[in-house]
């Protein structure tokens, strides 16, 4: 285990540091620049090379593509994730200003994906074949057909149209009033977790299905083991490899959503700093968003491996 272990941390920064080079390539195809932004928002048509030439130096562009990719990994891993280049903000700070409502987003939106999805698909398992299974089954095929797009706009949308309600504005700290935090952020983690919820509920119900049609189910039932301590403690505990492998990727998922859902929420989180920066061609500020998100997605697979054994007492790390 601690071979394994050893082994999994010094592939992350290998990893990282593949997934930088990616992250720094990819944002390189992106379409137009800061500096074109930046020349047609002052006098459109009028600049001539110089004005070009001059942008491009200030921004370190005129350097070559390696030699921009080492200047900025090494301000990186020290620790200076740079400033904006539209806003002269460092990254660092918005980041730390943002990266709290994003987590709470995220770790409400686990509280209610993980019992509604886990408990949806035992108990319409435990239910095959009846009308609450059948009704189980029909909720969760509709939360994947929606998207959360469209469903985010239209619990904004509907109460306002019907009752005249909008959110409370502005965003609320949650160090500051935790009652309207929550009733800021309550309705948003339910809308990111519904999709997710429908997929870990479907997967739970087969897995359910499968397990309690093995023998050792069987014999506990017939040993006088009462429903409850059958599923809870036999059943659930064996279907719990492929559950965890979704409840990991829902952080992928998660991280996905809330662009969507800051945007359409007006939640000053991550998601929506991403969505501005890229509305504005502000590069530093995509590159590190990437960066960030996938290491530590890339450090969330780790912990869902090294999870497995926890629950599977025959899994053995080599």
């Amino acid at each position: 285990m601690r071979a394994y272990v050893f082994r999994r941390m010094l592939l992350l920064p290998i990893t990282v540091l593949l997934l930088s080079i990616f992250v720094f390539g990819l944002i390189r195809l992106v379409p137009g620049s800061v500096i074109d932004a930046r020349l047609s928002a002052g006098f459109p048509g009028t600049a001539d090379a110089d004005d070009r030439a001059k942008l491009e130096a200030h921004f370190g562009l005129d350097k070559p593509v390696h030699i921009q990719y080492v200047n900025w990994i090494g301000q990186v891993f020290s620790g200076d994730l740079g400033t904006s280049w539209l806003t002269k903000e460092s990254i660092l700070d918005n980041f730390g200003r943002r990266m709290p409502v994003t987590v709470e987003l995220l770790v409400l939106t686990l509280l209610i994906y993980i019992p509604l999805g886990i408990g949806t698909g035992v108990w319409s398992a435990v239910r095959q074949n009846r009308a609450d299974d059948y009704s189980i089954r029909f909720v969760t095929i509709l939360f994947l057909a929606i998207p959360n797009f469209w469903l985010a706009t239209l619990v904004v949308v509907i109460p306002l149209v019907l009752w005249g309600y909008a959110p409370p504005l502005p965003y609320q700290q949650l160090w500051e009033d935790p009652g309207k935090n929550l009733i800021q952020m309550i309705v948003p983690a339910v809308v990111a977790a519904l999709a997710g919820a429908a997929v870990l509920g479907r997967v739970a119900r087969s897995e359910m299905l499968e397990v309690l049609r093995q023998d050792y189910v069987r014999t506990a039932y017939a040993k006088g083991l009462a429903a409850r301590i059958v599923v809870t403690r036999h059943a659930l505990r064996n279907t719990m490899i492929p559950l965890i492998t979704l409840i990991g990727l829902v952080f992928a998922t998660g991280v996905a959503g809330s662009v969507i859902v800051e945007q359409v929420f007006a939640i000053p989180g991550m998601g929506r700093y991403l969505v501005q920066s890229l509305l504005t061609n502000d590069l530093p500020v995509v590159q590190v968003w990437m960066l960030i998100f996938g290491a530590a997605f890339v450090l969330v697979n780790l912990l869902v491996d090294l999870s497995y054994g926890m629950f599977d007492p025959r899994i053995r790390f080599q």
